[in-house]
């Protein structure tokens, strides 16, 4: 794209404002297919447009399978994690815990038969990658 003026351009751009964070989640499968039909497909796609409803991600990695003993806060087992980044600091942070609303629109919800609950989700965050 040309510049007219140099008031426009294409391209890719991020701030220095972000905040990487972790969701550590047991008994429900987000693996990534790439398959709008299929349930773990879907599965991920309520995940991000749970996030969605507060801060748009910018950056996603794909689920990975792991076990999350040594990973998760407290979880340990066979589980999933994801990884996102948001551009907004501390978006997500009340109170002075980083995740408290995170917690707040998940916990409680439940996707594809599974409630979400302290016993099988929990996040984390950082503001380095």
């Amino acid at each position: 794209m040309a510049k007219i003026h140099g008031a426009a351009s294409a391209g890719e751009h991020l701030s220095g404002n972000m905040n990487f964070y972790t969701m550590y989640v047991k008994g429900l499968d987000i693996t990534h297919t790439g398959d709008i039909a299929d349930q773990t497909q879907q599965n991920l796609d309520d995940v991000v447009n749970m996030v969605s409803l507060i801060a748009q991600p910018i950056i996603m990695n794909n689920p990975l399978s792991v076990t999350l003993d040594g990973l998760a806060p407290t979880l340990t087992g066979a589980g999933m994690l994801f990884k996102f980044a948001v551009e907004h600091g501390q978006i997500f942070e009340r109170g002075g815990d980083n995740v408290s609303i995170l917690n707040e629109i998940f916990l409680g919800t439940t996707i594809d038969g599974v409630t979400l609950e302290p016993a099988n989700v929990e996040f984390s965050m950082s503001d380095i990658l």
